[in-house]
């Protein structure tokens, strides 16, 4: 009878992995486009399912616990992938390119000289000219920057008077006496201008050191090898392929070209000191591994339908590279030659080409942690994920996750030092940085223009109302009771310009919009505590009672609500009004900056200025912004988590940006008219 069972559950495991059905998760955002994929036709028969998350990070998560059986990865995700616990991922396919289809890395990083340079170690690297991709890239600044660090002639990056980048700037700058390194050295403006004017001789040798960013003809994998052939280089940092290709050498499948420049004159610089000339093999001093196909340790017991329908989706697009084609499984222009492997963990994979050391690259002990304060179990894991997520990410200083009872603790924990940063939601921060000696550091910023949300008004074209007496006995709408925009804001406007009383403003709202109203909450117990009649800000409530209905119903002649609700609404048929200007007025959606009547506050993180600066406190948060803007299928740290609403971030936030333009002062004016007004 056991005998038997144990048949049936291996007939089982076959079932399973050895038929021809496997799910390939994928980010929610490209859940279409999987479903598109499905219908193109292969020899293969083997069936793949979509199995929507919110992104790869949560697609890991996923083939770990067998929701899931395959995701695509970048050499970063699996190193994720190998600090999950208890996870048995494997990697079971490559994904290389056309050009070098049995190239054993993506990217293998070099050192190219001139042959007449009197160098035969890398400590004579010092006071050299040196030529990069750009800061932050793999091949021309993190590998560099990992393997020089070992070097006793290589400045020390263990300064905490300043960030890590800076420290990564400043031993640059110092052990090299011009170069040329562009990018955003900063995810912050003011910081990336004083850098660069500061470490001005990291960019003496682009073509625009002014301005030291893309484009530059010096920079990327080819311009760094023109910067050392044509531009008083003595050292560049770029990868094999591009060294072969400048000098129109053969690669790969590509036969030679013309060249830029003769080959005769340059060779590899080798770590043991010699020199190779370009012409031969290269010696590389590191390598980026090839992005590949993550898999549970399950799929191993039939691999090879799963394998072939894989190769075949491949050629399938490769032609017309459809969205699926690289949303859904990762591939892309150059990068869609799929290779069969060893099937191997991700650890060992990553070590194969020593990039975990790379990933895993620091600045010297003690390593500095910016340490961030949360509320609850929840917004722990989300902050621990996003600090191994921004750590893969070569994003410095690493992000530590501290946890107390409340938002008051945390204010209280960044005080005493047990914490680097807490947020403070709406109208709070004037007064929590007063009470706990505290500053804002960093916001939130919404809609795809990255600018913080405005309380607003919105009326029908076509009406006449240009000011908020116009509104007088009319009808309104509003955000829920206890929003910024849908009361704190408006009700605040008619008090400080004497239009209705302080004492029992919320009947005198009702009062003022006499045709009735709707104010979601504000009959809940919490909220009416007396039992006051509160009928005419009910008035105008019914089934849906989101504002934007209640005026598309003609329920209301006005809505309050914020800038970052416009884009449900049709801007052809409404309008705002500009309650701020002293001739009140009309204007379109698009001009919500400055037609509006007041700057709704954000969520803001507060630090203690005597602990850490502030550009080494932000510069983790607003990197992981910076780096996630446009790649959301990443890592979504804005939206719903783990069936949660607005951890860390609000789920309505796009981004992140320093607080020096926001005035928190007006924000507490509000918040005192507010709370003690008789709102019964």
């Amino acid at each position: 009878m056991a005998l038997k069972y144990v048949c049936l559950l291996a007939l089982a495991c076959v079932c399973v992995y050895g038929k021809s059905s496997y799910k390939i998760c994928v980010p929610s955002k490209y859940l279409k486009a999987c479903q598109e994929m499905l219908d193109v036709p292969t020899k293969s028969k083997t069936q793949l399912e979509c199995i929507a998350a919110r992104d790869r990070v949560e697609c890991l998560n996923y083939v770990q616990q067998r929701q899931a059986d395959i995701v695509p990865v970048d050499p970063e995700d699996m190193y994720v992938a190998s600090k999950i616990p208890n996870q048995d991922f494997v990697v079971i396919q490559e994904y290389r390119t056309k050009d070098e289809p049995d190239a054993p890395f993506r990217y293998e990083a070099v050192i190219v000289v001139h042959n007449d340079l009197p160098v035969n170690n890398l400590d004579q690297l010092k006071g050299l000219k040196s030529c990069h991709t750009g800061v932050n890239r793999n091949v021309g600044y993190k590998i560099p920057l990992t393997m020089l660090m070992k070097r006793a002639v290589f400045p020390k990056m263990n300064d905490h008077s300043i960030s890590p980048k800076e420290n990564e700037l400043k031993a640059l700058s110092t052990f090299f006496s011009q170069s040329c390194i562009v990018g955003k050295w900063s995810p912050d403006q003011k910081t990336n201008s004083a850098w660069k004017a500061q470490y001005s001789q990291l960019c003496a040798l682009c073509e625009h050191p002014d301005k030291c960013d893309y484009p530059d003809n010096y920079s990327g994998y080819d311009g760094a090898i023109r910067c050392l052939a044509t531009n008083g280089g003595q050292v560049a940092f770029t990868k094999v392929i591009y060294v072969r290709k400048f000098f129109g050498l053969p690669v790969g499948t590509i036969p030679a070209g013309t060249a830029e420049q003769s080959p005769d004159g340059f060779s590899y610089l080798c770590v043991d000191g010699s020199k190779v000339p370009v012409r031969e093999k290269a010696c590389s001093w590191a390598a980026r591994p090839w992005q590949g196909l993550l898999a549970h340790n399950d799929v191993l017991a039939k691999l090879t339908p799963l394998r072939e329908k894989i190769k075949q989706l491949a050629e399938a697009g490769a032609s017309t590279k459809p969205q699926w084609f690289t949303g859904v499984l990762g591939l892309s222009e150059k990068i869609y030659h799929v290779a069969d492997n060893i099937p191997i963990k991700p650890v060992d994979y990553l070590s194969k080409a020593n990039y975990t050391e790379v990933i895993e690259r620091g600045h010297g002990p003690p390593e500095p942690v910016v340490r961030m304060c949360v509320t609850s179990n929840v917004a722990l894991e989300k902050c621990r994920a996003m600090s191994v997520f921004a750590f893969s990410r070569d994003i410095r200083p690493r992000l530590d996750c501290v946890q107390e009872a409340s938002e008051n603790d945390c204010l209280k924990s960044v005080q005493d030092n047990g914490s680097d940063l807490a947020s403070v939601d709406d109208m709070r921060v004037a007064s929590a940085a007063k009470k706990y000696n505290l500053h804002p550091v960093f916001h939130e910023v919404y809609g795809d223009a990255k600018t913080p949300n405005y309380a607003v008004a919105v009326v029908k074209k076509g009406t006449t109302y240009n000011k908020i007496e116009d509104l007088r006995g009319k009808r309104s709408c509003h955000n829920s009771y206890g929003t910024f925009s849908g009361l704190d804001a408006p009700l605040y406007y008619l008090i400080n310009k004497n239009i209705i009383g302080h004492d029992q403003c919320i009947k005198n709202l009702g009062d003022f919009f006499s045709g009735g109203s709707c104010l979601p909450g504000v009959d809940k117990l919490q909220n009416n505590p007396k039992g006051e009649d509160v009928s005419k800000l009910k008035k105008q409530c019914s089934g849906d009672n989101s504002p934007l209905k209640c005026l598309q119903e003609d329920r209301g002649d006005v809505a309050f609500v914020s800038s970052a609700d416009l884009s449900t609404l049709d801007s052809s048929q409404y309008e705002l009004l500009c309650l701020n200007r002293p001739s009140g007025g009309r204007d379109s959606f698009s001009n919500n900056a400055t037609c509006n009547i007041a700057m709704a506050p954000a969520r803001t993180w507060l630090a203690a200025k005597d602990f850490l600066s502030d550009v080494s406190i932000a510069h983790t948060p607003l990197s992981l912004a910076q780096l996630l803007d446009s790649r959301t299928d990443l890592f979504n740290i804005y939206g719903e988590f783990l069936k949660n609403n607005n951890v860390i971030f609000t789920n309505a936030a796009k981004g992140l940006a320093t607080t020096e333009k926001l005035d928190f002062e007006k924000f507490k004016q509000i918040h005192d008219v507010i709370s003690s007004c008789d709102v019964a």
